[in-house]
């Protein structure tokens, strides 16, 4: 099963941005049998993005708009290579 990772740069908007990306793919992609689970992490890092079983999938400047339906989209192309 695979497992859906968000990375985001510290901070109270960005974790609120996270927790809604979370909402959504859980939304989206939860029931899919080959989801594990979705995951949050801060970082260190200035970033905002998903990863799929340890793989950045899909990246964004945290400093712009986050369009969590991006991170959708993109998390569901590559559970469709995985399979």
């Amino acid at each position: 099963m695979a497992e859906i990772a968000i990375e985001y740069a510290s901070g109270k908007r960005l974790r609120s941005e996270a927790e809604t990306a979370r909402r959504l793919i859980d939304a989206y992609l939860g029931d899919r049998p080959d989801v594990d689970g979705v995951t949050l992490s801060p970082s260190t890092e200035s970033v905002f993005c998903v990863s799929v079983e340890g793989d950045r999938i899909w990246c964004t400047n945290p400093r712009e708009w986050i369009d969590s339906m991006e991170a959708v989209t993109a998390a569901r192309s590559r559970l469709s290579e995985l399979s």
